[in-house]
């Protein structure tokens, strides 16, 4: 029970940072599944993929698909380099989303057009 409290801190932080740099409202990084809905619109995705996820198997598959293509939009939009970045985000996702939360780079908002103007803060427009 612990280890879920400290994983959904971690990630709420670091959806929060993610969301702020990319001039999103930062409110929704703690909201179950909408704070993924989130993500698959930051990398350009349709959000309602993640109600594919409700799928057993197949669905499970298409949205992991659709999520890991947000994922390279995302660190594409942050500047972030391919290759070994694309492996840090498929096998050590704390790490990928610490960084992008994190770190100095800026967010290039051509790269992910999915983004509905209302998600963006009015202060950032």
């Amino acid at each position: 029970m612990l280890g879920a409290v400290i994983s959904y801190l971690f990630y709420g932080f670091a959806l929060t940072s993610i969301f702020q740099k990319a001039g999103l409202k930062a409110w929704p990084a703690w909201v179950p599944i909408f704070n993924t809905w989130r993500v698959l619109q930051l990398g350009g995705q349709k959000g309602w993929w993640v109600l594919v996820a409700l799928v057993p198997v197949v669905g499970w598959i298409a949205f992991l698909v659709f999520l890991i293509i947000a994922g390279i939009k995302i660190q594409t939009a942050f500047g972030k380099p391919g290759g070994v970045f694309y492996l840090l985000a498929l096998f050590l996702t704390p790490v990928w989303y610490g960084i992008l939360a994190w770190d100095s780079s800026t967010w290039n908002p051509q790269h992910t057009p999915a983004v509905p103007a209302s998600g963006y803060d009015q202060a950032s427009s």
